[in-house]
């Protein structure tokens, strides 16, 4: 039977982030991925500048690059422009490949592909019906984590987002959607890729049930003249339920921590943030993270932010339009700007 110093479940952002801040060090690591290959999500793949910089992503693996988001409010529409670009599109399968091929360096990192967990003990995992001992466990398995219900944690907040993969090039602009009516406090999104575009939307389930969002979201690309007819339909849930990251020797991050941002969909940062950190906790026990400490501050101000939305019900064009009027301020412009880049 095999036994390792530390076990990653998940090779998305979070898990490679976390194996590769592991590299190097006395610690034998095996990060495992129920896939076939690494890489691939159900995802938008819209990207802000900050994660650029703090991937040191290679220009190539971009897509495309903003320097403006076209804003709609039912129909007034707000182009937020700045003078350098601030807002990016990548492939999720080639961003998983990049981080991917870092890992390749360490001799003490053990990565295996169609490795799906079954079950979870204090001190061993069945992987594929056999059994692998560990230390210190990481999940960093997503929305849907086997190791948080391993934990016995029951996410309260979760999101449910539906989008369509277009094989086109015609959609040059980066878009988003607020329409209270059609998705409650959250929004619709045009996200162009270089051979295809990500036409998605999004909401909590409870506020606005799932059938019910598919058919605003019906509504919505009729009205806006979007053809899905060659189309791949793809869903996924959000755990922005954050109830901590670390339970004795298991660690928690990513979607799987909760760290996922329920107002704006916002997962990749927080994921390589805590992926980071973890692997820097797991190196050194006394080790504080600042920078977990400050995402969990950002998402309690979203949450506050979201139910303050629910709440307005049929105030809520109302806020949005008023959210316009203040981007259009140069202070406050610049202020969101400075969170992006």
């Amino acid at each position: 039977m095999e036994s390792f110093d530390v076990v990653i479940i998940g090779a998305g952002p979070a898990g490679l982030k976390c194996a590769e801040t592991l590299g190097n060090s006395k610690f034998k690591v095996l990060l495992l991925e129920k896939n076939s290959e690494i890489g691939p999500k159900v995802c938008a793949g819209g990207l802000t500048g900050k994660e650029i910089k703090y991937l040191h992503l290679p220009l190539n693996l971009i897509d495309f690059k903003f320097n403006k988001i076209k804003l709609h409010v039912n129909n007034k529409t707000l182009m937020f422009r700045n003078d350098s670009d601030f807002i990016y599109t990548v492939s999720r399968k080639n961003l998983g490949q990049w981080q991917f091929e870092r890992l390749k360096k360490y001799d003490n990192i053990k990565i295996r592909i169609n490795s799906r967990v079954s079950k979870i003990r204090k001190d061993y995992l069945i992987v594929n019906n056999k059994k692998i001992f560990y230390k210190i466990l990481v999940g960093a398995d997503g929305s849907t984590s086997i190791v948080k219900r391993y934990l016995g944690i029951k996410p309260k907040r979760m999101d449910f987002a539906i989008q369509y993969i277009i094989p086109s090039k015609k959609f040059k602009e980066f878009e988003v959607f607020f329409d209270s009516k059609l998705f409650s406090t959250w929004y619709a999104w045009i996200f162009p890729h270089k051979n295809y575009v990500s036409v998605g939307c999004g909401c909590n389930p409870k506020i606005l049930p799932s059938k019910r969002l598919m058919s605003n979201f019906k509504i919505w690309l009729e009205k806006n003249e979007i053809d899905i007819s060659n189309s791949r339909f793809e869903s996924f849930i959000l755990d922005y339920d954050y109830q901590g990251y670390h339970f004795e020797n298991v660690f928690l991050a990513g979607d799987a921590g909760g760290f996922v941002s329920g107002l704006t969909g916002q997962g990749i940062y927080p994921a390589l943030i805590s992926g980071e950190e973890i692997g820097k906790i797991i190196l050194n026990p006394k080790y504080k993270s600042h920078k977990i400490s400050k995402l969990v501050k950002l998402k309690k101000k979203h949450n506050r932010l979201m139910n303050f939305l629910i709440k307005c019900r049929e105030f809520r064009t109302v806020i949005f339009f008023i959210g316009m009027f203040f981007l259009k301020v140069p202070y406050f412009k610049r202020k969101v700007i400075d969170r992006l880049e």
